[in-house]
């Protein structure tokens, strides 16, 4: 596999440490595939390009500060995000305990200090701090998404919320219900022939 050659079309340049650290997650993805149900992915190219690539896929819009990954499973988006960006806290949020077995160990394996793993529903989450990002991923629908996050929103915060090829109608239904919301698409860098689109949402500022 072109490790590397992937990793360049989407303009990342990970160092040593992180270049191990994504061989050793999909390393253990594969292995822990094997007892555990992590994914429907189960070789080594599907695991890269659909669990790695595609979690690295909105790297330029990633900030410094703290980045809620909702309905990460196994740690996808988060880990490696988290990954190739040691100054932003990321928190992993699902509420399957056998998949945040598998980010336990990878955030034991990778020394990743900028990690919490926590296991709760969207819905039960509450916490003193607000994001000032959230990222989801085959969470739910854009309004849905809206809907749980905006209370775990720093004001000038911002949703990513990534999504296949046809977002308009998905786009169109959120408008309508949240009109105190911009949300703007964006094609996001792939490795496949398959369009990729990340949805940012902000809350409008209140003159």
């Amino acid at each position: 596999m072109r490790l590397h050659a992937d990793l360049k079309k989407l303009r990342i340049a990970p160092n040593e440490r992180q270049m191990k650290g994504l061989q050793l997650i999909l390393k253990q993805h594969l292995e822990w595939n094997q007892v555990f149900n992590l994914s429907a992915h189960r070789t080594e190219k599907s695991v890269w390009i659909y669990q790695i690539i595609d979690s690295l896929s909105p790297h330029q819009f990633i900030k410094d500060g703290h980045l809620l990954d909702i309905g990460t499973g196994p740690g996808f988006p988060g880990l490696p995000l988290a990954l190739m960006y040691p100054d932003t806290h990321v928190t992993l949020l699902d509420s399957n305990e056998k998949k945040l077995a598998f980010a336990r160990n990878i955030q034991s394996m990778c020394d990743l200090e900028n990690v919490t793993i926590v296991h709760k529903r969207i819905e039960e989450y509450q916490i003193n701090i607000r994001f000032d990002q959230i990222i989801s991923r085959a969470f739910t629908r854009l309004n849905g998404i809206i809907r749980c996050s905006l209370n775990l929103l720093s004001r000038d915060g911002e949703i990513l919320a990534m999504k296949g090829a046809q977002i308009n109608n998905e786009i169109l239904e959120a408008e309508a219900e949240f009109e105190r919301c911009s949300m703007t698409s964006h094609k996001l860098p792939h490795v496949v022939d398959e369009r990729r689109m990340l949805v940012l949402v902000k809350q409008r500022k209140i003159e």
